[in-house]
């Protein structure tokens, strides 16, 4: 049995151990709610959809920012066809080699700005797949429930006081 002098409780009982641990579990729980990686079941948009879409997005953009200028070159101008025609395959290394030939060929003026307007395009919608990514799994872990990583945390919390007062030693 231990003895303690009057007035010189601590104040850490058996209780106030597991009730401690309990609020640290259920806060280390709500804590894994972002932390947890996102599972494949709770990732529904395949990557490829995503890409795409940021390319259309692009394109669609660098073919008004284009327009807006008014007065196009050659390589713009190729380039706001292309996009404006819809084709699948525009963006396959054949075509785009057809096209530079239509301009003059790799050295020429138009074809060195051609390859540079789809570089811009490509970096650009590189960028912004990156970001779609992060906001997306960030969105992903924030609609998660949050009862059953609670629930966990404090079960496991509870768990930690009631089996750290069974093995204290006094």
């Amino acid at each position: 049995m231990t003895v303690s002098a009057v007035g010189q409780n601590d104040g850490s009982s058996r209780l106030n151990t597991i009730v401690k641990s309990t609020a640290a579990g259920t806060a280390a729980g709500y804590a894994m709610k972002y932390l947890w990686p996102v599972t494949k079941q709770e990732n529904d948009v395949t990557p490829r959809t995503m890409i795409n879409y940021c390319r259309k997005l692009t394109n669609k953009a660098k073919v008004q920012e284009i327009n807006a200028l008014g007065i196009k070159t050659k390589a713009q101008d190729y380039f706001v066809k292309m996009i404006e025609s819809g084709d699948k395959e525009a963006f396959k290394e054949d075509k785009i080699k057809e096209r530079i030939v239509k301009m003059g060929g790799e050295d020429s003026a138009a074809g060195k700005e051609f390859r540079g307007i789809i570089r811009n395009v490509n970096e650009t919608a590189s960028q912004m797949t990156k970001r779609w990514a992060v906001a997306y799994k960030v969105m992903l872990k924030h609609i998660r429930p949050t009862v059953p990583f609670l629930v966990a945390g404090a079960g496991i919390g509870f768990f930690t006081g009631f089996t750290h007062n069974v093995l204290k030693c006094d």
